[in-house]
């Protein structure tokens, strides 16, 4: 499966701005990825997650390959849906477990063409906040716009809007904390 997505990471200003502004009757619902990787992490280094999420009490074990070029697009394969946690699949792939992140998700929107979401994510005592819009494929300019209409919202509208697009995903994120851990220890 093709996934769009534009993203923009937060301060924790802009997040706390955004959700005084448009979440107060929302819940948040968590989400858990669990990591996997070599211990070389090479899976993450070829720009490929292998994760197992749980959410709605469901663990769906996935491999996402991300593409570099166009960053708003990945792929995304689902491998299995199960009601408890199996890491079977990755443990053939001689691939561990690496660690977990943590999201509270607030949906802001969601229609057919649209899913606009605000995240708050935990993984290795670090917190980070994300704004996403996931879009049906020929809707990237509408995208495009909600996310300039979002700035707009903003104190600094214009550094805002020079971050969208140049996030990395939780994953990467996820990674780069997890090396940089290990490297200082």
């Amino acid at each position: 499966m093709l996934e769009y997505e534009k993203k923009v990471l937060l301060t924790a200003k802009e997040y706390e701005t955004i959700v005084s502004k448009f979440c107060e009757n929302l819940q948040s619902k968590c989400q858990i990825n669990y990591y996997f990787d070599t211990d070389d992490l090479d899976m993450n280094k070829k720009g490929i997650t292998c994760r197992i999420r749980l959410k709605d009490g469901v663990y769906t074990t996935t491999v996402k390959k991300h593409n570099y070029e166009h960053h708003d697009c990945s792929f995304e394969e689902t491998i299995s849906k199960k009601t408890e946690f199996d890491a079977e699949y990755f443990k053939k792939l001689n691939l561990k477990l690496q660690g977990e992140l943590i999201t509270e998700r607030i949906i802001l929107y969601k229609n057919s063409y649209f899913e606009i979401v605000i995240d708050r994510n935990y993984y290795l005592e670090h917190i980070d906040y994300e704004l996403e819009i996931e879009y049906s494929e020929g809707y990237e300019e509408k995208a495009n716009r909600i996310m300039s209409d979002i700035a707009k919202l903003l104190e600094n509208a214009n550094k805002f809007s020079n971050r969208i697009g140049k996030v990395k995903s939780k994953s990467q994120r996820f990674f780069e904390i997890k090396i940089q851990k290990t490297f200082f220890k």
